[in-house]
């Protein structure tokens, strides 16, 4: 059940990036920056997703999302070539696959994590509707940060 659930949500960051190869296009609702850090256990956390859905009431059918770097900082990106978040409420899922030998998973694999990695975040953050994580993104942007804790 728990690798359905993976599946699923890594499933929808695919397709969100995949749809977002394209322009935003005129229908695509005002973005506004947003950046921030994540931390786990108060260390910067590197290498990691972090994918804002939009919840009921929040414009824009695509999840903005990003990738930390080294200092565990990310910033949104609506597809892959328009920075930003619509306005409104998300829930916000992280994900961390590692290798069995604990090195991170390289996104440029051309493989699904599922099948070689383990994901190293709990389901409270990692998981589609499971996630302790929310979000607002105000008019004009901001920064948000998200402080995870491994236990």
């Amino acid at each position: 059940m728990r690798f359905d659930l993976v599946g699923i949500g890594l499933g929808a960051l695919l397709l969100s990036i995949a749809v977002g190869c394209g322009k935003a296009g005129p229908d695509a609702p005002p973005l506004v920056p947003v950046s921030g850090t994540v931390t786990l256990d108060g260390k910067p956390l590197a290498n990691a997703s972090v994918t804002f859905l939009p919840v009921a009431g929040t414009s824009g059918a695509r999840s903005p999302y990003g990738f930390t770097g080294p200092d565990g900082r990310y910033e949104l990106m609506y597809d892959n070539e328009h920075k930003g978040s619509p306005e409104g409420s998300f829930e916000v899922v992280c994900n961390k696959w590692v290798m069995p030998d604990g090195s991170d998973f390289p996104r440029d694999s051309g493989q699904s994590p599922i099948e070689v990695a383990r994901e190293l975040l709990p389901p409270n953050y990692s998981q589609e509707g499971m996630s302790e994580l929310k979000a607002t993104v105000p008019a004009g942007g901001g920064t948000i940060d998200f402080e995870l804790k491994s236990k």
